[in-house]
């Protein structure tokens, strides 16, 4: 089925660089056996999400569900203006967890990043640790 749904980020520093509240995506659920799931995500480049069309692959536990997004298209943040960097390198990993509605129509919880070390200025040590929260809902158009 379809969903749609946003993410924040939970440092409002990097939002205001994003230009926009919140970022919409849409997920196409295009298999799922009681469990596991695949499908398919667009982010909405018009509320500053990344170029090009992802994959999910998740499951659910009881009211919980996990899932891993990839995207095709590496993006950055690179100021606070917002400049971004797009590249042709995947983009990393993203995880995402949460909880559903008791109907289970929707959904919402926490993504984050693993967590890496890059290198400020070419020599400072950093851990990057990006995060936020997210939520989707059922479409209305799987009826």
């Amino acid at each position: 089925g379809l969903w749609n749904g946003f993410y924040k980020y939970e440092e409002d520093i990097i939002q205001k660089a994003v230009g926009f509240d919140k970022t919409n995506f849409a997920i196409e659920i295009t298999s799922f056996d009681g469990k596991q799931f695949k499908g398919i995500v667009d982010d909405d480049i018009t509320t500053g999400g990344m170029k090009g069309t992802g994959k999910i692959v998740g499951y659910t536990s009881n009211e919980k569900i996990f899932f891993k997004k990839f995207m095709p298209n590496e993006s950055q943040i690179v100021d606070l203006q917002g400049t971004r960097r797009t590249s042709d390198k995947k983009h990393r990993t993203l995880y995402y967890s949460g909880v559903f509605t008791t109907d289970k129509k929707q959904a919402s919880g926490n993504w984050k990043f693993r967590p890496i070390i890059v290198f400020l200025y070419g020599f400072i040590p950093f851990l990057h640790n990006t995060k936020g929260t997210w939520s989707m809902n059922f479409s209305e158009e799987n009826k």
